[in-house]
Protein backbone atom coordinates (compact mmCIF):
# COMPACT_ATOMS: atom_id res chain seq x y z
CA UNK A 1 0.00 0.00 0.00
CA UNK A 2 2.23 3.28 -1.12
CA UNK A 3 0.17 6.47 1.10
CA UNK A 4 0.99 9.61 -0.31
CA UNK A 5 -0.45 12.18 2.13
CA UNK A 6 -1.89 11.31 5.96
CA UNK A 7 -3.01 14.34 7.47
CA UNK A 8 -5.64 15.79 9.89
CA UNK A 9 -8.26 18.41 8.57
CA UNK A 10 -10.82 20.26 10.13
CA UNK A 11 -14.38 21.15 8.61
CA UNK A 12 -16.97 23.52 9.43
CA UNK A 13 -20.66 23.07 7.77
CA UNK A 14 -22.42 26.26 7.86
CA UNK A 15 -25.53 27.55 6.43
CA UNK A 16 -24.47 31.36 4.86
CA UNK A 17 -26.88 33.10 1.98
CA UNK A 18 -23.73 32.99 -0.24
CA UNK A 19 -25.80 32.10 -3.30
CA UNK A 20 -23.92 34.98 -5.47
CA UNK A 21 -20.66 32.90 -5.27
CA UNK A 22 -22.48 30.54 -7.52
CA UNK A 23 -23.39 32.85 -10.51
CA UNK A 24 -21.16 31.98 -12.75
CA UNK A 25 -21.36 28.24 -11.68
CA UNK A 26 -18.45 27.95 -9.81
CA UNK A 27 -19.05 25.34 -6.61
CA UNK A 28 -15.57 25.08 -4.94
CA UNK A 29 -13.01 27.93 -4.20
CA UNK A 30 -9.51 27.26 -3.32
CA UNK A 31 -8.61 30.10 -0.85
CA UNK A 32 -4.67 31.33 -0.40
CA UNK A 33 -4.64 33.79 1.49
CA UNK A 34 -1.06 34.54 3.93
CA UNK A 35 -0.97 32.23 6.98
CA UNK A 36 -4.50 30.21 6.24
CA UNK A 37 -4.95 27.92 3.38
CA UNK A 38 -9.05 26.49 2.86
CA UNK A 39 -11.08 24.62 0.77
CA UNK A 40 -14.62 25.91 0.30
CA UNK A 41 -17.76 23.81 -0.91
CA UNK A 42 -21.38 24.01 -1.30
CA UNK A 43 -23.98 21.07 -0.85
CA UNK A 44 -26.65 23.70 -3.30
CA UNK A 45 -28.94 23.86 -0.69
CA UNK A 46 -27.56 26.45 1.33
CA UNK A 47 -25.18 24.89 3.08
CA UNK A 48 -21.68 25.50 2.70
CA UNK A 49 -18.67 23.39 4.00
CA UNK A 50 -15.11 25.08 5.09
CA UNK A 51 -11.72 22.58 4.94
CA UNK A 52 -8.82 23.35 6.85
CA UNK A 53 -6.02 22.03 7.89
CA UNK A 54 -4.25 22.72 11.82
CA UNK A 55 -4.75 21.58 15.31
CA UNK A 56 -6.35 24.65 16.72
CA UNK A 57 -9.70 23.78 18.57
CA UNK A 58 -12.16 26.91 18.09
CA UNK A 59 -15.31 28.13 19.72
CA UNK A 60 -18.29 29.04 17.67
CA UNK A 61 -17.44 32.34 17.57
CA UNK A 62 -13.82 31.91 16.43
CA UNK A 63 -15.16 29.36 14.16
CA UNK A 64 -17.72 32.28 12.28
CA UNK A 65 -14.33 34.38 12.24
CA UNK A 66 -12.70 31.80 10.20
CA UNK A 67 -15.80 31.73 8.01
CA UNK A 68 -15.79 35.65 7.24
CA UNK A 69 -11.90 35.47 6.49
CA UNK A 70 -12.41 32.74 3.95
CA UNK A 71 -15.47 34.52 2.47
CA UNK A 72 -14.06 37.78 2.70
CA UNK A 73 -16.33 39.50 4.18
CA UNK A 74 -17.98 39.36 7.63
CA UNK A 75 -21.79 41.45 7.29
CA UNK A 76 -23.46 38.31 6.56
CA UNK A 77 -25.58 35.73 8.86
CA UNK A 78 -24.03 32.84 8.97
CA UNK A 79 -25.37 29.61 11.09
CA UNK A 80 -22.41 26.64 12.07
CA UNK A 81 -24.65 23.39 11.45
CA UNK A 82 -21.47 21.25 13.29
CA UNK A 83 -17.84 20.96 13.13
CA UNK A 84 -15.65 18.00 13.21
CA UNK A 85 -11.93 16.19 12.59
CA UNK A 86 -11.04 13.59 9.85
CA UNK A 87 -8.05 12.40 8.41
CA UNK A 88 -6.95 13.02 4.87
CA UNK A 89 -5.37 9.86 2.99
CA UNK A 90 -4.63 8.75 0.14
CA UNK A 91 -4.14 4.97 0.39
CA UNK A 92 -5.03 2.30 -2.20
CA UNK A 93 -5.51 -1.59 -0.68
CA UNK A 94 -2.83 -4.49 -2.35
CA UNK A 95 -6.16 -6.45 -3.36
CA UNK A 96 -9.89 -5.52 -3.62
CA UNK A 97 -10.89 -9.63 -2.77
CA UNK A 98 -9.87 -12.65 -1.17
CA UNK A 99 -12.10 -14.97 -1.17
CA UNK A 100 -15.67 -14.29 -0.70
CA UNK A 101 -14.70 -10.77 0.62
CA UNK A 102 -14.89 -7.82 -1.36
CA UNK A 103 -13.55 -4.37 -1.03
CA UNK A 104 -15.00 -1.03 -2.45
CA UNK A 105 -15.23 2.53 -1.55
CA UNK A 106 -13.43 3.84 1.10
CA UNK A 107 -12.57 0.33 2.09
CA UNK A 108 -10.43 -0.40 -1.01
CA UNK A 109 -9.06 3.45 -1.31
CA UNK A 110 -9.31 6.45 0.28
CA UNK A 111 -8.69 9.73 -2.16
CA UNK A 112 -8.28 13.01 -1.12
CA UNK A 113 -11.55 15.22 -1.81
CA UNK A 114 -10.31 16.14 -5.24
CA UNK A 115 -12.36 18.86 -7.70
CA UNK A 116 -13.08 16.28 -9.93
CA UNK A 117 -15.04 14.49 -7.30
CA UNK A 118 -12.80 11.32 -8.17
CA UNK A 119 -12.86 9.39 -4.37
CA UNK A 120 -17.05 9.42 -4.01
CA UNK A 121 -17.24 8.40 -8.23
CA UNK A 122 -14.88 5.77 -8.03
CA UNK A 123 -16.72 4.30 -4.82
CA UNK A 124 -19.84 4.35 -6.94
CA UNK A 125 -18.13 2.71 -9.92
CA UNK A 126 -16.62 -0.11 -7.56
CA UNK A 127 -20.33 -1.40 -6.86
CA UNK A 128 -21.47 -0.92 -10.25
CA UNK A 129 -18.79 -3.19 -11.81
CA UNK A 130 -19.49 -5.83 -8.94
CA UNK A 131 -23.26 -5.76 -8.35
CA UNK A 132 -23.74 -7.69 -12.28
CA UNK A 133 -20.94 -10.04 -11.54
CA UNK A 134 -21.99 -11.33 -8.33
CA UNK A 135 -25.38 -11.62 -9.33
CA UNK A 136 -24.32 -13.35 -12.84
CA UNK A 137 -22.10 -15.83 -10.46
CA UNK A 138 -25.42 -16.30 -7.64
CA UNK A 139 -27.61 -17.16 -10.08
CA UNK A 140 -25.16 -19.60 -11.50
CA UNK A 141 -25.35 -18.02 -15.02
CA UNK A 142 -21.49 -16.99 -14.78
CA UNK A 143 -18.36 -19.28 -12.94
CA UNK A 144 -16.61 -17.54 -10.17
CA UNK A 145 -13.43 -16.26 -12.56
CA UNK A 146 -16.30 -13.67 -13.35
CA UNK A 147 -15.55 -12.36 -10.09
CA UNK A 148 -11.60 -12.50 -10.49
CA UNK A 149 -11.93 -9.77 -13.15
CA UNK A 150 -13.64 -7.12 -10.09
CA UNK A 151 -9.81 -6.12 -8.91
CA UNK A 152 -8.41 -6.57 -12.22
CA UNK A 153 -10.66 -3.44 -13.80
CA UNK A 154 -11.22 -1.12 -10.54
CA UNK A 155 -7.99 -1.63 -8.76
CA UNK A 156 -6.01 0.14 -12.10
CA UNK A 157 -8.94 2.78 -12.20
CA UNK A 158 -8.08 3.66 -8.07
CA UNK A 159 -4.28 3.94 -8.79
CA UNK A 160 -5.73 5.98 -11.83
CA UNK A 161 -7.77 8.50 -9.86
CA UNK A 162 -4.65 8.74 -7.29
CA UNK A 163 -2.14 9.69 -10.02
CA UNK A 164 -4.70 12.03 -11.65
CA UNK A 165 -5.23 13.76 -8.15
CA UNK A 166 -1.47 14.28 -7.03
CA UNK A 167 -0.81 15.83 -10.78
CA UNK A 168 -2.67 18.20 -10.07
CA UNK A 169 -1.98 21.85 -8.52
CA UNK A 170 -4.16 20.63 -5.67
CA UNK A 171 -1.84 18.51 -4.35
CA UNK A 172 1.56 18.18 -6.18
CA UNK A 173 3.36 19.28 -3.18
CA UNK A 174 2.53 16.20 -1.48
CA UNK A 175 3.89 13.84 -4.50
CA UNK A 176 7.04 14.57 -3.53
CA UNK A 177 8.54 15.07 -7.63
CA UNK A 178 6.41 11.82 -8.41
CA UNK A 179 3.78 13.60 -9.81
CA UNK A 180 6.30 15.11 -12.71
CA UNK A 181 5.61 14.40 -16.21
CA UNK A 182 2.19 12.88 -15.38
CA UNK A 183 -0.07 13.85 -17.85
CA UNK A 184 -2.99 15.28 -16.87
CA UNK A 185 -6.54 13.51 -18.50
CA UNK A 186 -8.95 15.49 -19.04
CA UNK A 187 -11.94 15.40 -16.29
CA UNK A 188 -14.54 14.43 -18.46
CA UNK A 189 -12.17 11.36 -19.97
CA UNK A 190 -11.54 10.42 -16.25
CA UNK A 191 -15.74 9.94 -15.57
CA UNK A 192 -16.88 8.50 -18.26
CA UNK A 193 -13.73 7.29 -20.90
CA UNK A 194 -11.95 5.32 -18.63
CA UNK A 195 -10.61 1.72 -19.90
CA UNK A 196 -10.77 -1.82 -18.11
CA UNK A 197 -8.93 -4.56 -19.03
CA UNK A 198 -9.23 -8.03 -17.92
CA UNK A 199 -10.63 -11.35 -19.32
CA UNK A 200 -14.22 -9.79 -19.09
CA UNK A 201 -13.03 -7.68 -22.06
CA UNK A 202 -11.52 -8.71 -25.31
CA UNK A 203 -10.01 -6.26 -27.82
CA UNK A 204 -8.40 -4.00 -25.17
CA UNK A 205 -4.36 -3.86 -25.66
CA UNK A 206 -2.04 -2.82 -23.08
CA UNK A 207 -0.86 -0.29 -25.97
CA UNK A 208 -4.12 1.96 -25.21
CA UNK A 209 -4.69 5.02 -22.67
CA UNK A 210 -6.24 4.22 -19.35
CA UNK A 211 -8.63 7.06 -20.45
CA UNK A 212 -10.14 9.44 -23.14
CA UNK A 213 -12.81 10.97 -23.39
CA UNK A 214 -16.26 9.09 -24.98
CA UNK A 215 -16.12 10.17 -28.38
CA UNK A 216 -12.59 8.99 -29.04
CA UNK A 217 -12.82 5.88 -28.08
CA UNK A 218 -15.53 5.23 -31.08
CA UNK A 219 -16.87 1.67 -29.14
CA UNK A 220 -13.67 0.54 -27.89
CA UNK A 221 -14.05 -2.60 -25.93
CA UNK A 222 -13.01 -1.87 -22.57
CA UNK A 223 -15.23 1.43 -22.06
CA UNK A 224 -18.70 3.09 -22.19
CA UNK A 225 -20.45 2.19 -24.80
CA UNK A 226 -21.21 5.18 -26.70
CA UNK A 227 -24.60 7.53 -27.11
CA UNK A 228 -26.27 7.65 -30.52
CA UNK A 229 -29.58 9.34 -30.96
CA UNK A 230 -32.23 6.40 -32.17
CA UNK A 231 -35.68 5.99 -32.28
CA UNK A 232 -37.98 3.36 -31.47
CA UNK A 233 -41.65 3.84 -32.17
CA UNK A 234 -42.16 7.69 -32.13
CA UNK A 235 -40.01 7.78 -28.87
CA UNK A 236 -36.61 9.25 -28.86
CA UNK A 237 -33.53 7.30 -27.12
CA UNK A 238 -30.32 7.42 -26.47
CA UNK A 239 -28.33 3.88 -27.06
CA UNK A 240 -27.52 4.02 -23.74
CA UNK A 241 -30.94 3.29 -22.59
CA UNK A 242 -30.88 0.27 -24.17
CA UNK A 243 -28.24 -1.08 -21.71
CA UNK A 244 -27.68 -2.30 -18.47
CA UNK A 245 -30.21 -4.75 -17.65
CA UNK A 246 -28.65 -7.51 -19.74
CA UNK A 247 -26.04 -8.92 -22.27
CA UNK A 248 -26.77 -6.66 -25.52
CA UNK A 249 -25.86 -6.95 -29.03
CA UNK A 250 -26.58 -4.16 -31.73
CA UNK A 251 -26.15 -5.39 -35.05
CA UNK A 252 -27.46 -3.80 -37.93
CA UNK A 253 -27.05 -7.34 -40.14
CA UNK A 254 -29.95 -10.05 -39.56
CA UNK A 255 -27.41 -12.54 -39.29
CA UNK A 256 -26.64 -11.39 -36.27
CA UNK A 257 -30.02 -12.79 -34.45
CA UNK A 258 -29.87 -16.31 -35.27
CA UNK A 259 -26.01 -16.11 -34.09
CA UNK A 260 -27.42 -14.39 -30.29
CA UNK A 261 -30.07 -17.13 -29.97
CA UNK A 262 -27.18 -20.10 -30.78
CA UNK A 263 -25.18 -18.14 -28.09
CA UNK A 264 -28.06 -18.14 -25.69
CA UNK A 265 -28.84 -22.22 -25.98
CA UNK A 266 -25.48 -23.21 -25.91
CA UNK A 267 -24.10 -20.65 -23.12
CA UNK A 268 -27.50 -20.33 -20.56
CA UNK A 269 -26.35 -16.52 -21.00
CA UNK A 270 -29.46 -14.12 -21.09
CA UNK A 271 -28.76 -11.96 -24.43
CA UNK A 272 -30.83 -9.29 -26.18
CA UNK A 273 -30.18 -8.70 -29.96
CA UNK A 274 -31.28 -5.12 -31.10
CA UNK A 275 -31.55 -5.00 -34.37
CA UNK A 276 -30.25 -1.29 -35.49
CA UNK A 277 -32.94 -0.41 -38.27
CA UNK A 278 -35.35 -2.38 -37.61
CA UNK A 279 -35.87 -2.48 -33.33
CA UNK A 280 -34.12 0.89 -33.37
CA UNK A 281 -33.59 3.68 -35.93
CA UNK A 282 -30.85 5.61 -36.14
CA UNK A 283 -31.73 9.51 -35.91
CA UNK A 284 -28.81 10.32 -37.94
CA UNK A 285 -27.43 8.22 -40.75
CA UNK A 286 -24.51 6.98 -39.80
CA UNK A 287 -24.27 7.91 -36.45
CA UNK A 288 -24.53 4.26 -34.78
CA UNK A 289 -21.61 3.01 -37.11
CA UNK A 290 -19.41 6.32 -36.19
CA UNK A 291 -20.22 5.94 -32.54
CA UNK A 292 -19.68 2.05 -32.02
CA UNK A 293 -16.66 2.25 -34.59
CA UNK A 294 -18.44 -0.82 -36.76
CA UNK A 295 -19.18 -2.03 -40.60
CA UNK A 296 -22.03 -2.50 -42.15
CA UNK A 297 -22.32 -6.07 -40.93
CA UNK A 298 -20.05 -5.18 -37.35
CA UNK A 299 -21.88 -6.09 -34.13
CA UNK A 300 -21.23 -4.78 -30.25
CA UNK A 301 -21.43 -6.74 -27.53
CA UNK A 302 -22.20 -4.52 -24.33
CA UNK A 303 -22.12 -6.09 -20.54
CA UNK A 304 -25.02 -5.65 -18.34
CA UNK A 305 -22.88 -2.56 -16.70
CA UNK A 306 -23.16 -0.66 -19.81
CA UNK A 307 -19.57 -1.52 -21.01
CA UNK A 308 -18.56 -3.07 -24.52
CA UNK A 309 -17.11 -6.48 -23.80
CA UNK A 310 -16.28 -7.50 -27.82
CA UNK A 311 -16.52 -6.31 -31.12
CA UNK A 312 -16.83 -7.73 -34.13
CA UNK A 313 -15.89 -5.10 -37.33
CA UNK A 314 -17.58 -6.27 -39.64
CA UNK A 315 -18.91 -9.50 -40.58
CA UNK A 316 -16.84 -12.86 -39.88
CA UNK A 317 -17.17 -15.83 -41.83
CA UNK A 318 -19.07 -17.82 -39.05
CA UNK A 319 -20.99 -15.03 -36.67
CA UNK A 320 -22.59 -18.17 -34.58
CA UNK A 321 -19.52 -19.71 -33.42
CA UNK A 322 -17.89 -16.24 -33.03
CA UNK A 323 -20.33 -14.51 -30.82
CA UNK A 324 -20.90 -17.86 -28.69
CA UNK A 325 -16.87 -18.44 -28.36
CA UNK A 326 -17.03 -14.44 -27.11
CA UNK A 327 -19.46 -14.39 -24.98
CA UNK A 328 -18.33 -17.40 -23.22
CA UNK A 329 -15.06 -15.97 -22.71
CA UNK A 330 -16.48 -12.70 -21.49
CA UNK A 331 -19.00 -13.48 -19.38
CA UNK A 332 -17.02 -16.79 -17.89
CA UNK A 333 -20.31 -18.71 -18.93
CA UNK A 334 -21.02 -21.85 -16.76
CA UNK A 335 -21.25 -23.76 -19.90
CA UNK A 336 -19.11 -23.74 -22.35
CA UNK A 337 -20.17 -23.67 -26.42
CA UNK A 338 -20.03 -26.63 -28.43
CA UNK A 339 -18.46 -25.60 -32.06
CA UNK A 340 -20.53 -26.97 -34.77
CA UNK A 341 -20.13 -26.33 -38.19
CA UNK A 342 -21.75 -22.75 -39.59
Amino acid sequence: MRERVRTEVRSVLFRAPLEEYRRTGVTQFAIEQPGFKAFLTTYGDGRWVLMFWDDEERDAGALRALISRAIGRSDLDVEIVTTGRWEMSALIADRFASGRVFLAGDAAHTLPPSRGGYGANTGIEDAHNLAWKLSAVLSGASTKALLDTYDAERRPIAWLRHDQIFARADYKAYAGGAAAGVPIIDDDAMELGQLYRSTAVLGAGDGLPPAMRPEQWAGQPGTRAPHAWVARGDERLSTLDLFQRTWVLLAEDARWGPAAAHAVERLGVALECVRVGVDVRPVEEGAFRRAFGLGAGGASLVRPDGYVAWRSIDLPADPRGALADALAQVSSAARRPERVAP
